[in-house]
């Protein structure tokens, strides 16, 4: 497929999306029913349709204030014309014969003055940000915000976790530059590494099928990378998902530990099993309706909390369009509720580690708050806040103690 006809492509997916498919489903529909996109295609039509998500409140406003309605069609070609000029002409765009309806002469007035109407865009629409999350985001970012609300209009770098039980930094970033995937190393962990060029082959590498390699984002790692994580200890995992904080333990400790992962969701704990199995990891599984034998058992309890995801926008650009008010305020009880009943499982003495991949007070500092003030035996040992400026994602954690 020609870049122009794939940017079309995403036109029927974004009308699909905007209609309430969700862009997993549409994509996958889309693809199904047009076989005749190769691997290539299908990756390039992904990453045009996240980028728009990125930036759809800039796309949408040019024609917003004009009285268009929002559809994939307009979002595409507002995306084109401001993002791609050096790629597409206009006559590219007017010649393609799958983007249709054809052009009007009103669009082309619109797009001939867009620079003029982006110029008077209201800031949240500029930087792409829900508005009534405006003081929420300054609150935690402060001066930082306008920079990271920019970053986080564009593509999130792609981290490896180099597998420690399997192999070690130089080595393997070695071993990916032999099947092209050149990466660098990271000042701030000594287990990442930055691909640089050529992630379109990881999947199908020996680094990655055999284990000695993981996806994980750098701030993700991080949360990992605490001294209190320490050999000998027993861990709970105890929002595990499909595991890859468990995994992460597993590979700094070198198995050193004993690792439990635990999650409500039990299909995603499957696809832990296939990921420990090969990477060598020892990690034992906990149901529901085990937990309660394990008070008093652990001596770190890590919390990987569910949450809005607000510090993710730039790999998941649609939760930014999913939040509201609602939704958090149900995620904070919820992320409360957590914290609080993980407390039977903690020994004397152990330490409570809180994480949410979020950028909101109400997620982050605001609900350690309320449980260190219900809960005088916990204290603050450490928090930290990271960003796109710091590090990558915008992950908030924080370290508690339980007095002995």
């Amino acid at each position: 497929m020609l870049q122009i006809s794939r940017a079309c492509a995403a036109i029927d997916i974004l009308d699909n999306y905007i209609n309430g498919i969700p862009i997993e489903k549409a994509l996958k529909e889309w693809f199904k029913k047009n076989r005749f996109a190769g691997s290539n295609d299908r990756r390039s039509i992904r990453d045009i349709i996240f980028d728009i998500l990125r930036k759809r409140l800039i796309l949408f406003y040019p024609f917003q204030i004009n009285d268009y309605s929002e559809n994939g069609r307009i979002l595409v070609l507002s995306y084109l014309y401001i993002y791609k000029r050096d790629t597409f002409s206009l006559c590219d765009i007017v010649d393609n014969k799958y983007f249709l309806p054809p052009i009007k002469n009103k669009e082309l007035l619109i797009l001939n003055k867009i620079n003029d109407y982006i110029k008077k865009a209201p800031k949240n629409i500029l930087l792409g940000y829900p508005e009534f999350l405006e003081k929420k985001l300054k609150t935690t970012l402060g001066n930082d915000f306008d920079k990271v609300m920019k970053i986080f209009l564009e593509r999130a770098p792609i981290y490896l976790r180099i597998n420690n039980l399997k192999t070690n930094l130089k080595d393997e970033k070695s071993n990916l530059e032999k099947e092209n995937i050149i990466c660098e190393y990271c000042s701030a962990s000594k287990s990442a590494l930055r691909i640089k060029s050529g992630e379109q082959f990881l999947k199908k590498s020996s680094s990655y099928q055999l284990g000695n390699v993981e996806l994980q984002d750098l701030s993700s790692q991080l949360t990992t990378e605490v001294d209190e994580i320490s050999p000998g200890k027993r861990i709970l995992d105890l929002c595990a998902g499909s595991g890859g904080k468990s995994l992460a333990i597993a590979s700094k400790l070198k198995n050193n530990a004993d690792i439990f992962a635990h999650d409500v969701n039990t299909l995603k704990l499957s696809n832990l099993l296939l990921r420990s199995n090969r990477a060598g990891a020892r990690i034992k599984i906990i149901d529901s309706s085990s937990l309660n034998k394990y008070e008093n058992f652990f001596d770190i309890v890590f919390i990987d909390a569910p949450c809005s995801g607000t510090g993710t926008w730039r790999r998941d650009p649609k939760t930014k369009w999913e939040i509201n008010d609602q939704k958090i305020k149900t995620l904070s009880k919820n992320q409360y509720k957590i914290m609080k009943n993980s407390c039977s499982y903690l020994k004397k003495s152990g330490f409570l580690i809180y994480v949410v991949c979020s950028l909101l007070e109400d997620e982050g500092e605001l609900v350690v708050k309320k449980f260190l003030m219900n809960d005088q035996k916990f204290s603050l040992v450490n928090k930290q806040l990271y960003h796109p400026i710091n590090a990558s994602d915008g992950f908030f954690f924080a370290i508690l103690k339980k007095d002995n």
